[in-house]
Order: structure tokens, then C-alpha cells, then sequence
């Protein structure tokens, strides 16, 4: 079977474009339309339209996507049998997280791995969940972290560590002061309820820090003075920092409050206390090499390695 024949078809659906599919590829424009213009009439129908300058899949070209996904997944994991069998280690990892868990994880879990396995090579994907579980789904990833729940019954879950949801008031806020200390919560409880005519600082609509905040407020049945909307959450815990609102992070994160002096104070919230799972996903079926699971427990090992700070009120 020719692989480099639907690794340049999926070239051409992913970049909706000959000329991108090419650059990708190391191929002059003119090769690439001919290979194209050779399969479609081997396969004896067009596989793509064109609609302006993009390429759009017909339906045959659709399937032919489809099942090239699958195959290339298929002798991928082949092949990374086979290298797990001789004891080469030799390969490719691709994974996927957002920006901001790369920021922290990165530096602490890859300069280890690479020493570990340095014949294997390592492809970073920066992205929000939605975008990562639908790579994983396309066989763009072989590895992803992100917080639960998925949205995708492909792809399978395991969880890596429970994390806590955390209000974040400016420092100095006589609000503190009314904080009760709680069995089992590392951080003072405060009702939701006290603030809500408090600015907020909160995550766009489409990040799981949001979405999970949102439900925080409807089941406290207020809607937030939302002052601003912002991706980063460094950004928003500097600007709480600042006295500007109140904003959410996660436990994780609480030991870079010490940054700032003098640092946000850290609350648990909820009914009890807002718990979520950060989780490493795959696709169901996916043959899993001994380094990308290696690759988890030096995730999961930095994580629950790090400690969240106390709180005082």
C-alpha cells in the first residue's frame, strides 16, 4: 500500500489548498496537482471541488479521508508494536494541552523524557479541549490533557489528578474576614452568594474554567458583574492581584500567588467544595507505546507533585 499516497490527500483536506498542502509536503505546486489529478482518475471520480481557492471533499473524497485517517492510525500503531517488541524506543509523540498547562508543565516534564528517550521526537499541540478531542478523534494526537468531562465516547479518559476550583478575592478584602475554616478544605469556605455584587474576572465562554463557573452562578441563581472576559488565567489572578475583581483558578495554580505582594486570597466554593478531574486522553483502541505512557506518569507525577498554598483569613 502507497502511505505517502494518503498522507498527501489528507495534506490537501487538512490545508484546503495545494499550494499550503505542497509547502507541507517539500513538493512544487504543479507535482502535487498532478498526483491529485492521477488519483482521481485511477479512483475514477474528483475527490475534491474547488470553491474559490479552497479545496472542499466531494462525498468519495470524504470516505477517502476517512478510511486514509484510519490506516495511517492503524500502521502507526503497528509500528509502534513492533518498535516496543525490539526494544528500540524509537518514534513519535505527538500531544496536545492548552497554553497555559504548557506553560507549567512543559519545562519540568520534557527535558526528563527527552533523557529518557531521546530517539524519540515530540510534536506540541497548543490548544483549547474542543479542538484537542476532535485531533485525538482524527489521529492528529496521540496524546491529550485536558479537564473533564470529553465530549467524544472515542476517546478514553484517565484521570491524573483531582483539582479544586478556587475563588480568588484582592488582597486586603474585608469580605475574608467572614471565610470559615471547613473539614478536609485545604482553603477557607465562602458563600458564592456574599459576592455577588462584586467585578468578576472570568474566562471566555468557551473555556472549561468558565463553563464550570457559569454553573456555579446559576445554581447560587445570580448573574455576575462580569468586567472582563479573558483567556489568560496568569492574566486574570495578576489583575485580582491588582485589586481590579475577583476571579477563579485552579488549586494548582494557587502556589504562584506568592508572585504577587501582596497575593490574591484563595477560597473554596460550591455547596461543598468545586472539584474537577485533569485528565490524559486517547482514542479508544489506540495501541499506547511503553514512552507515551511514560509520558503520563511524568505528567501525572508533576502534578500531584506540586502542592497548593495555604490560605489565611
Amino acid at each position: 500500500m502507497d502511505f505517502k499516497e494518503l498522507t498527501y490527500v489528507l495534506a490537501l483536506a487538512r490545508h484546503q489548498s495545494v499550494t499550503k498542502a505542497a509547502q507541507e509536503l517539500y513538493l512544487t505546486q504543479p507535482a502535487l496537482t498532478r498526483f491529485l489529478q492521477r488519483l482521481e482518475t485511477s479512483v475514477g471520480q474528483p475527490l475534491f471541488t474547488r470553491s474559490g481557492n479552497r479545496l472542499i471533499p466531494t462525498y468519495a473524497g470524504e470516505k477517502y479521508i476517512e478510511r486514509a485517517q484510519e490506516i495511517l492510525l492503524l500502521k502507526k500503531q503497528l509500528d509502534a508494536e513492533m518498535q516496543d517488541i525490539v526494544q528500540v524506543h524509537r518514534g513519535q509523540l505527538r500531544i496536545g494541552l492548552s497554553i497555559f498547562r504548557s506553560f507549567s508543565l512543559l519545562p519540568n516534564v520534557l527535558p526528563e523524557f527527552t533523557r529518557k528517550y531521546p530517539h524519540v521526537k515530540l510534536l506540541v499541540e497548543e490548544n483549547d479541549p474542543a479542538f484537542l478531542e476532535e485531533a485525538l478523534c482524527r489521529g492528529e494526537l496521540d496524546l491529550a490533557f485536558f479537564s473533564l468531562p470529553t465530549r467524544r465516547k472515542e476517546i478514553v479518559t484517565e484521570t491524573i489528578r483531582t483539582e479544586e476550583l478556587v475563588l480568588l478575592l484582592p488582597p486586603q478584602d474585608p469580605l475574608a474576614s467572614q471565610a470559615q475554616r471547613r473539614p478536609g478544605s485545604h482553603y477557607p469556605w465562602l458563600d458564592l452568594g456574599w459576592v455577588k455584587e462584586r467585578p468578576f474576572i472570568l474566562q471566555k465562554k468557551d473555556q472549561r474554567t468558565r463553563q464550570i463557573t457559569d454553573r456555579l452562578f446559576h445554581d447560587y441563581a445570580f448573574t455576575p458583574n462580569v468586567i472582563l472576559e479573558i483567556q489568560n488565567i496568569d492574566v486574570s489572578m495578576a489583575l485580582t492581584a491588582a485589586g481590579y475583581g475577583c476571579s477563579f483558578t485552579r488549586d494548582i495554580h494557587a502556589v504562584e500567588l506568592q508572585a504577587y505582594q501582596p497575593a490574591p486570597q484563595c477560597f473554596s466554593v460550591g455547596r461543598q467544595r468545586t472539584l474537577t478531574q485533569y485528565a490524559a486522553a486517547y482514542r479508544k483502541g489506540a495501541y499506547l507505546p511503553d514512552y507515551a505512557r511514560d509520558f503520563i506518569e511524568l505528567v501525572r507525577k508533576q502534578l500531584n507533585t506540586s502542592r497548593p498554598s495555604s490560605s489565611t483569613i
